[in-house]
């Protein structure tokens, strides 16, 4: 726990220029009280010591003595807490405005999102986070376990007659954003109740970490390291590269350049995956399905063993091989070879037909249960979708580009298929279908500037929509 410190300090020698005023930015001098005193926590006192600048502490507030509780909405499902530095700013904050009596609560709303009412931004000085923060009266800030909150998901999870799926859709680099609805149903004690992890494309990728054990925080922080710079995927090349390969493979195409046109997205993918997984050994069962080139039809890539009644169905491969051919987006990636009986069969992208896995879910379950290796007479596929409706993937001003139309007429196809499977499921009552989805981000797969606002929609969409899927099934 840190400490608040009230200090006063020669105002005089400031505006005489003895002590040089700090940059607005990097000022620990925010927060002053009606009195003259200040307000500030211990690293921002670090800094006034570092300027010289002379002052007497008068207090000091340990932060577990003051009655303000930090809370993180939804049990911390979705947000991690924030570091004691910003902490501190935000209990000098209330100090100096004499509000820390215990009225109101301060709730912690994580980072890159929007500002609700009574919130406001603030880290500690001279920092770069966008943490929003949000007042709160004292009455409002006890809330009810949130395993109790989500009882009726937890009983529909946990029922002995209902098998589960958990379906990871496509998106590009908004992959990312399935964490939160990895961590929120993590803790609500949902993700043991999960019979198979389904992915598609980017769901693929993010199933294979999951499936291997790495924790939705983990995978969320991959993410942001992605956007920061810590690592490279090189998954793309410009979109003038992009376009010239594309033209000199269709006009002169030679079996000497096969698969030049296309880039080796394994090199990129496999060091994030040995960046933050220590082994490729599946402990849930993991499906990605993917468009057999050579066939024209999708089959779903899984290492789990396949028995007799799903050889039409599924192809038994390694989790590596599975998630990058589902992965392999069309015009950009190599086609990804998946060795059966004895051949190299080319595989492409899983959202060519299922943006989201939904209909070979349901197709596996009917074979099980035909086969009597199911018993369970409920399926209940809770999906995650990242892409736009078919509604939001049009362009109403300016200049279009080639590779925009090829992205904007890919989603408007792909959403077109996702809602006709989700339609056709929707009229079975042996399927019950839970959506998780996020705001429309535009139809730019890949782009470095959508992750943040990717976690942020779902951080922010997910808790509310999962909320409205419990009040439904309590019948409320």
């Amino acid at each position: 726990m840190g400490v608040i410190f009230r200090i006063e300090i020669d105002d005089g020698a400031l505006e005489s220029g003895e002590i040089s005023p700090f940059s607005a930015e990097l000022d620990p001098l925010r927060f002053r009280a009606d009195d003259g005193s200040y307000f500030l926590g211990e690293p921002d006192l670090a800094l006034l010591r570092q300027r010289g600048l002379r002052f007497k502490v008068i207090e000091k507030h340990r932060e577990d003595e003051l009655p303000v509780r930090i809370i993180l909405p939804d049990a911390g499902a979705v947000n991690n807490p924030p570091p004691v530095d910003a902490r501190l700013s935000v209990l000098a904050k209330l100090l100096a405005e004499n509000r820390a009596d215990g009225s109101v609560h301060v709730r912690f709303l994580g980072r890159n999102r929007s500002l609700p009412p009574d919130g406001f931004m603030l880290d500690r000085a001279g920092g770069s986070r966008r943490y929003i923060w949000q007042l709160i009266p004292a009455e409002q800030a006890n809330s009810a376990d949130l395993g109790d909150r989500f009882r009726a998901l937890r009983s529909l999870f946990g029922d002995p007659r209902t098998r589960v799926a958990l379906s990871l859709g496509s998106g590009g680099l908004k992959l990312f954003a399935h964490a939160a609805a990895l961590r929120l149903l993590e803790r609500i004690g949902c993700l043991d109740d999960v019979d198979e992890i389904w992915g598609s494309s980017g769901g693929a990728i993010v199933g294979l970490l999951f499936s291997h054990g790495l924790s939705p925080q983990a995978i969320e922080q991959a993410g942001y390291d992605l956007y920061s710079g810590r690592y490279s995927l090189n998954l793309f090349p410009s979109k003038l590269q992009a376009l010239r390969r594309l033209a000199r493979d269709t006009l002169l195409p030679t079996e000497s350049r096969k698969n030049s046109g296309f880039i080796d997205c394994s090199e990129g993918l496999s060091s994030m995956i040995g960046r933050y997984c220590s082994s490729l050994r599946t402990r849930r069962p993991l499906y990605c399905p993917a468009f057999n080139l050579r066939e024209s039809r999708t089959q779903v890539l899984t290492p789990e063993a396949v028995p007799a009644h799903l050889e039409e169905l599924c192809v038994q491969t390694g989790p590596w091989d599975a998630a990058l051919a589902s992965a392999a987006v069309p015009l950009l990636f190599i086609p990804r070879d998946i060795r059966i009986r004895g051949e190299d069969v080319p595989f492409v992208d899983g959202s060519t037909t299922e943006d989201v896995p939904l209909w070979s879910i349901a197709r596996k379950f009917d074979l099980d249960r035909a086969a009597g290796a199911e018993q369970r007479e409920r399926l209940v596929i809770l999906y995650v979708k990242l892409t736009p409706q078919v509604g939001q993937c049009r362009q109403t001003t300016g200049h279009v580009s080639k590779l925009r139309v090829i992205q904007m007429v890919a989603s408007a196809s792909i959403d077109t298929m996702h809602q006709r499977n989700a339609e056709l499921l929707r009229l079975r009552s042996d399927v019950h279908l839970l959506p998780l989805e996020i705001e429309d981000l535009g139809v730019d797969f890949f782009d470095l500037d959508k992750i943040p606002s990717a976690l942020r929609s779902a951080k922010e969409r997910f808790p509310l929509q999962l909320a409205a899927i419990e009040r439904v099934l309590r019948g409320e």
